[in-house]
């Protein structure tokens, strides 16, 4: 039996529509099958970035989200704070210091200011405030030395190796709150920029967009309690739980024996001079001198001596502090190194980098002999 062509043409032309019918199915249903799962992403980050929000309502009602703001707010949670001592910068335009010595015990076991003062006939000042660092002493300079209007002939820093170019160092609120002001941009920037990196600014963005750090303050405290919660029903019960843990259980004397970090031993990220120097306070110190008229000086501390010589440098402090040296120098300020002297020998060292009480006067007169050209 002989089949039309043209039927066989219809059957071939319907069968082909079939096929790419067929083809048009699966291709929606691979896009399907592809846009589900990316539309279930989407939605849940949109959830995720929404859901926390909440929080930020519930904050009003917290005491933390009472609580005044904090003029370090990358580093320092909102809180109440120590009132800012604005009797130190009457008391220094009342002196008119024409020289000030600012750091920590460094400074303070190694320049008795009174004795300066009588050894180069200008009254001097001392800013010392033990286990500070270079965020101290630069807000101690800008809101007490500048604010005070005097215009001293050198403000001098003490400070130890790498000390200048790390902000995060001994960043202590105790401290801060005495020479800090109700807000502190320049120094918030450098800290977040320093501790958070190239996207300090996104942190910041975050912070204050789900106030995160007013969350912690209440949130943290409910979690860390929950398992004792748990564990015992009644408040006196939790105390004795509470008790048991901190004084049998978590005793130091039950804890791992562990060697005890060497706060002087610096890693070579914090002897990046090149890279940390944009994240430190040194190019706002050196900007304040300048609109000032003030000349800056820093005094590199002599670490304890090994035996009767210097402790050994490594390759790397070596290269930082030839660095920092040709930066300083540049800038205007005036830089000294300790290092080597023959008149610091290990017998005029208390504990650690500290000098004896009864060999200040010493360091003094030595501090004066080694750096006459800035007493002229």
């Amino acid at each position: 039996m002989t089949q039309d062509p043209g039927s066989i043409q219809q059957i071939v032309t319907v069968e082909a529509a079939g096929a790419s019918s067929l083809d048009r199915e699966a291709a929606a249903s691979r896009r399907t099958a592809l846009v589900r799962p990316v539309a279930s992403l989407l939605l849940l980050a949109v959830i995720a970035a929404v859901l926390p929000l909440g929080l930020v309502v519930v904050n009003a009602f917290t005491v933390a989200g009472k609580q005044p703001e904090s003029y370090l707010p990358s580093v320092f949670p909102p809180g109440p704070r120590e009132p800012f001592d604005a009797g130190a910068v009457e008391r220094l335009g009342r002196g008119q210091p024409a020289y000030i010595v600012i750091g920590n015990s460094m400074a303070g076991t190694r320049v008795d200011p009174r004795y300066l003062t009588n050894l180069i006939g200008k009254p001097v000042a001392g800013i010392y405030q033990p286990a500070s660092a270079s965020a101290y002493w630069y807000l101690a300079y800008k809101n007490w030395v500048v604010a005070s209007g005097i215009r001293p002939r050198a403000v001098i820093f003490y400070f130890r190796d790498w000390t200048l170019t790390d902000p995060m160092f001994r960043l202590n609120r105790q401290h801060l709150d005495a020479v800090a002001l109700e807000r502190e941009p320049e120094l918030d920037r450098i800290v977040a920029q320093h501790a958070q990196g190239a996207f300090f600014r996104v942190h910041a963005w975050l912070r204050n967009a789900y106030q995160y750090d007013r969350v912690r303050t209440w949130l943290l405290p409910l979690l860390e309690q929950a398992p004792i919660a748990l564990a015992a029903s009644r408040p006196k019960a939790r105390r004795e739980l509470l008790g048991r843990m901190n004084n049998e259980i978590f005793t130091l004397e039950g804890l791992r024996e562990m060697a005890a970090a060497d706060i002087g031993e610096a890693d070579r990220e914090r002897l990046d001079f090149d890279k940390n120097l944009p994240r430190s306070v040194l190019p706002e110190l050196l900007r304040l001198a300048k609109e000032n008229s003030t000349r800056l000086a820093f005094i590199r501390v002599q670490r304890r001596p090994e035996g009767n010589r210097p402790p050994t440098q490594s390759p790397e402090l070596q290269e930082y502090i030839r660095k920092l040296k040709q930066f300083l120098e540049a800038n205007g300020a005036y830089f000294h190194d300790e290092w080597g002297d023959p008149e610091l020998p290990l017998s005029i060292y208390q504990d650690g980098d500290h000098i004896r009480r009864d060999k200040q006067r010493h360091t003094t007169r030595l501090f004066v002999r080694r750096n006459r050209g800035l007493f002229q």
